[in-house]
């Protein structure tokens, strides 16, 4: 296992590495600290009634009713009923087989975090998983890369993806199995998979019962907020950010205060959709009241009041406001996420205050690269620090030719002789006629691109004779960053977790921004 420093390579945005550093606290754009310490302060003073937890743990029963519960997710449910009980969230969209890898190891953080917290400190914490079932963009989660394969489920959705049923789904599942084979060691993973699909109705269910194969015995708990009696608690958010656009006007401030970051999420002036089963439409300000983009709802202020007030399941809220959504429903102390996520978090915390709602502590998950440890070796038998790998694929790629080649590819010095040859030349020639600087300076023009481009033949000449050892390197970064894109963002967790020689390493790296190759 290797250790990378995030300060030390081109992988967080700024903001991220401001934020782990400390710089955004000592700059005033934050107040409070990032650390283990604050998430046990946060417990401290977070305010979460008897009757909220009652209605949290009854609907967590009512959604696993069809569930036979291990004895840590019991466990987990009886803590919850407990005033001395947290949770520690991260949540993710319902993407097909969870997606890629970062899917699988931002629950396991969430998870190990929550252990070693109620193992060292005075109360207890529950993992928790919340399902982004309100979502509608079909296409960001249709499809998934396994053991190399992209395997696709197209099609159209406008409505919630929870509530897509799983007929939609018999196809993509039929490749999947195909894709799985009849390898004994897929056996069990082909059964969850299965069951999954076949024994649920809504892909709302689907991820939930395939999450639970993966994590049941851990004491995850997995939430779904299109829920009608959760919701309610949300219909007073909902009258108020229509009536007062409260989290326009409130992360606006913080964006200015992070202006001089690339910013994740722009507020609109209301952050709240309307949604049914093939619907969900934006709600928007208009001269006499609200209605829906597609103008299928309209309302009056109070009409909108009592709409929200009984038919709170119809609203939805946007990125924005669902962290407020599950932080009013959940007794949650820090929330686990992506670089992305984590960011647009930042901008969220004077919408908490206005609503007075208490905000967790946003944490950056781990990042793990895992690659063959062969690979590795050859990085370091050929002088390839793996940090190296982060950073300009070319300059890598180039700076790797000269370190084995045989000659030198590099024309730095016959390019300062000719600066200093047609240095003189101009000279010589201004000193004849001013007429002859123009054709001097052109001809020094072209033979600096002739230069350049006897230096890129060079370059090419040396890459021929090293063919080989340069495409394994560029085979090697390809693994790291397939397409350009970190591994963990591409490929599946499925290959790694149906392995009997592989488990991610134990999570110490929480709050330090560091990134794990394994």
């Amino acid at each position: 296992m290797k250790v990378i420093k995030s300060k030390e390579v081109d992988f967080y945005p700024s903001l991220i590495n401001d934020y782990i550093s400390g710089e955004l606290n000592k700059n005033g754009i934050i107040d409070w600290d990032y650390s283990e310490s604050q998430v046990l302060k946060n417990a401290k003073n977070r305010n979460f009634s008897k009757l909220q937890r009652q209605v949290l743990v009854s609907r967590l029963k009512v959604q696993y009713k069809t569930f036979q519960l291990s004895k840590a997710e019991e466990k987990s449910l009886s803590l919850l009923s407990e005033d001395t009980s947290y949770t520690i969230t991260t949540g993710h969209q319902l993407n097909l087989l969870g997606g890629a890898q970062f899917f699988y190891t931002k629950i396991l953080d969430v998870i190990r975090f929550s252990s070693k917290l109620s193992n060292t400190s005075e109360y207890n914490f529950v993992p928790i998983f919340w399902m982004a079932t309100e979502d509608h963009d079909y296409e960001e989660i249709s499809d998934v890369s396994l053991f190399g394969k992209k395997i696709s489920c197209p099609g159209e959705n406008r409505g919630p993806v929870g509530r897509i049923p799983r007929t939609y789904f018999i196809e993509f599942l039929r490749e999947v199995e195909s894709v799985l084979g009849s390898d004994d060691r897929f056996k069990e993973i082909k059964k969850e998979i299965s069951e999954s699909f076949n024994n649920n109705k809504t892909l709302a269910e689907i991820t939930r019962s395939f999450v639970r194969s993966l994590f049941s015995e851990q004491g995850l708990l997995i939430i779904d907020g299109d829920d009608e009696i959760l919701k309610k608690q949300f219909s007073k958010i909902a009258i108020q950010e229509v009536n007062n656009q409260t989290s326009y006007k409130a992360v606006n401030k913080q964006v200015l205060l992070l202006s001089n970051y690339k910013i994740q999420v722009k507020p609109r002036d209301i952050n709240l959709f309307y949604i049914e089963n093939n619907l969900r439409e934006r709600i928007l300000k208009t001269k006499v009241g609200f209605s829906t983009v597609n103008n299928s709802q309209n309302w009056t202020s109070n009409s909108f009041k009592d709409f929200a007030e009984s038919n709170a399941s119809s609203l939805s809220p946007n990125v924005l406001l669902r962290p407020l959504y599950q932080e009013l429903i959940l007794p949650n102390v820090a929330y686990i996420g992506g670089a992305g996520e984590i960011s647009y978090w930042l901008e969220l915390a004077p919408m908490f205050k206005d609503f007075e709602v208490q905000f967790p502590l946003p944490i950056v998950r781990t990042s793990y690269f895992v690659v063959a440890e062969k690979l590795v070796n050859w990085l370091e038998n050929n002088g390839i620090e793996s940090k190296e790998l982060f950073g300009n694929k070319d300059k890598l790629l180039n700076d790797f030719i000269k370190s084995i080649g045989s000659s030198e590819t590099s024309l730095e010095k016959e390019k300062k002789e000719l600066e200093e040859f047609y240095k003189k030349l101009l000279k010589k020639a201004k000193s004849i006629s001013t007429d002859l600087e123009k054709v001097v300076i052109g001809e020094e023009k072209r033979a600096f691109n002739a230069l350049i481009n006897v230096q890129k033949r060079f370059v090419n000449a040396e890459k021929k004779n090293h063919e080989q050892t340069i495409l394994k390197l560029e085979n090697i970064i390809s693994k790291f960053f397939p397409n350009g894109v970190p591994m963990e963002r591409v490929n599946s967790f499925i290959p790694l977790i149906v392995r009997g020689d592989f488990k991610f390493p134990e999570n110490e790296y929480l709050f330090k921004g560091e990134i794990i190759i394994v």
